[in-house]
């Protein structure tokens, strides 16, 4: 799946340029599920509507974003929802493109496919993050960001901890492998976000939920 820097990226384009800190905490809200002590697999397949470790259909993630969007009436709430959802469409597309060429163009030897994953998913991370000029305000946003529970998928505060545990991690240059993407290539990734986040706008027109 994407890091989060992939998924501010989104946002940015999603909200044209200004995501408010409640899209961009709720942009990687499903992840922080990792920040609850002895969570398993199953635990994250719930917070991104997996069934029977089964990524969920686009109809399933409608479904899903009309239910909890109508839960509650403010501006807040209605924005925490829809960067929510746009993690999880975002990780649909991901798997369904990129890392199913992933899995097909892998190359197996002295590594393993998830080690080689994690290092360049991290180094696209510092890419972003030195590219983009909305870097610096994504971080001062989500800083002040305070996250809803999204009962019964994930609290508030496990989602305000895996912020702040995200944050440190991306201000860290000791984190940046210093290597050269060979499978999730910059431009390949760049495209990536641009379609993600028109497709998003599209169906969060047609789901209602683009106001």
């Amino acid at each position: 799946m994407p890091w989060p820097m992939v998924h501010f990226a989104i946002a940015d384009k999603v909200c044209f340029g200004d995501p408010c800190p409640y899209f961009l905490i709720g942009s990687i809200a499903p992840d922080a599920i990792h920040a609850r002590p002895g969570t398993t697999r199953e635990d994250k397949g719930r917070t991104h509507f997996m069934e029977n470790a089964i990524m969920p259909t686009i109809t399933q993630i409608g479904h899903n974003a009309v239910r909890y969007f109508s839960r509650n009436n403010t501006p807040e709430w209605k924005a925490f929802v829809r960067g929510y959802i746009s993690h999880v469409y975002a990780d649909l597309r991901w798997t369904e493109t990129l890392y199913a060429g992933y899995e097909t163009n892998f190359h197996k030897g002295l590594t393993d496919i998830r080690s080689i994953y994690n290092q360049e998913v991290s180094q696209i991370e510092f890419i972003l993050m030195r590219s983009e000029a909305w870097t610096d305000c994504v971080i001062s946003k989500l800083k002040d960001a305070d996250a809803f529970s999204l009962t019964p998928l994930i609290e508030a505060v496990e989602i305000n901890a895996y912020k702040d545990t995200k944050i440190n991690w991306l201000l860290n240059a000791h984190n940046e492998p210093g290597i050269k993407p060979t499978y999730f290539k910059e431009e390949n990734v760049r495209t990536f976000i641009s379609q993600t986040s028109e497709e998003l706008n599209e169906l969060f027109s047609l789901w209602g939920i683009d106001e």
